[in-house]
């Protein structure tokens, strides 16, 4: 008798249920935003956005970029002047300080007085005065063999340091020597480092006699 009247009392929980469920899902329904035709306008600002974020991009690197050219991020290749014009080379005593301490100061130390009987000093040397074509050849494929200076003498090797490196950074160097130290030369132009590179090609280290042969010594 028990289990007669327990029987409506599951079936009606069961329904009641179920009817639950119906009316949940229908309440999720309603809730969903119906689908609708056309593009959202959210990825289409992002793809404008994009767009010209990209296009300002273009404009920013055509206008610094020195036309692609690897030269504009290069302190030694001549600026072209604010007119457009022709590009001028400038001798710069501090870039050549820079270059010297960097390729010349192990042997001719940073105050140019070199090493007792190895290698000359700069300072005060009537080798780098006069004549700027002297000093371009021995930077350019260097000098051996025993040199006096200010009566004393040096027998140290001078490598062809010139080899590797750019017109405009030996002509920066060579202005820095000629106006250091007391050193009273005119500023190296790199076209003239140009043209005796030119016409040195193939040629070995010079002797003290061979480059003094060329250009001798200017009496003070």
């Amino acid at each position: 008798m028990n289990d007669r009247h327990r029987q409506p009392d599951r079936q009606r929980s069961e329904g009641t249920s179920d009817g639950r469920l119906v009316e949940i899902h229908a309440q999720i329904a309603r809730e969903k935003e119906e689908p609708r035709e056309g593009f959202s306008l959210t990825p289409i600002f992002i793809v404008f956005l994009f767009c010209g974020f990209g296009f300002w991009a273009g404009l920013y690197l055509t206008r610094n970029s020195g036309d692609f050219s690897a030269s504009a991020f290069d302190l030694d290749v001549p600026k072209a002047s604010a007119s457009a014009g022709p590009a001028v080379f400038e001798p710069d005593a501090a870039k050549g300080e820079k270059l010297f301490v960097a390729n010349c100061a192990a042997c001719h130390q940073a105050t140019g007085l070199g090493m007792p009987g190895a290698f000359p000093p700069l300072a005060g040397s009537p080798w780098v005065a006069g004549t700027d074509e002297r000093m371009i050849k021995i930077i350019l494929v260097g000098l051996a063999g025993e040199v006096e200076v200010k009566g004393a003498k040096f027998n140290g090797n001078m490598p062809n340091i010139g080899a590797g490196l750019k017109d405009a950074q030996i002509a920066h160097i060579a202005t820095y020597v000629r106006s250091a130290w007391g050193n009273q030369g005119e500023p190296v132009m790199d076209t003239k480092v140009a043209e005796v590179r030119k016409a040195l090609a193939g040629h070995g280290q010079f002797s003290p006699q061979e480059i003094l042969k060329a250009h001798p010594l200017e009496a003070k």
